[in-house]
């Protein structure tokens, strides 16, 4: 009996969260994710997740960071995603595009990164050959991107 109830109350709470997302989007945490299948560069990306009522990915705690990290290393969904952090405003100053210019409180970096290497890199990416760490990369490249929206 116990068994039974407990079923249905995990399976009235799994259902609850699935329907706060939109189709597409995955429930983590606080948030709904979209995980693209397609490529575009940075700007191509946040016209796209804006389009559909989200933002790139703002990843502001370490749970959320987890959280992301440990589903694209589940579920293998490819190389290097954009999320929604750059320094195209100041150089080496990272902020956050949607809200718009929000400083990064969490920091999610690896050593070594961000590195700006040859001078180009200014949006941030989670590539796998980073085990989804950040990076930062041109903002140019085409790239798989993660689109966020709240419950």
């Amino acid at each position: 009996m116990f068994a039974v109830l407990l079923f249905a109350v995990m399976s009235a709470l799994t259902a609850g969260a699935a329907a706060r997302c939109p189709l597409g989007f995955v429930s983590l945490g606080r948030s709904c994710y979209l995980f693209s299948t397609n490529s575009a560069d940075f700007a191509g990306a946040n016209s796209f997740c804006l389009f559909f009522g989200s933002r790139l990915a703002v990843i502001e705690r370490k749970t959320e960071d987890t959280l992301i990290k440990s589903y694209l290393l589940r579920h293998g969904k490819g190389g290097t995603f954009y999320i929604g952090g750059t320094d195209l405003r100041a150089e080496g100053i990272f902020t956050w595009e949607r809200p718009l210019a929000k400083k990064l409180g969490y920091r999610g970096w690896p050593p070594g990164q961000p590195d700006n290497y040859k001078g180009n890199e200014h949006c941030m990416t989670l590539p796998r050959s980073f085990k989804y760490r950040w990076n930062d990369a041109p903002c140019d490249h085409k790239y798989r991107f993660i689109c966020e929206r709240r419950h």
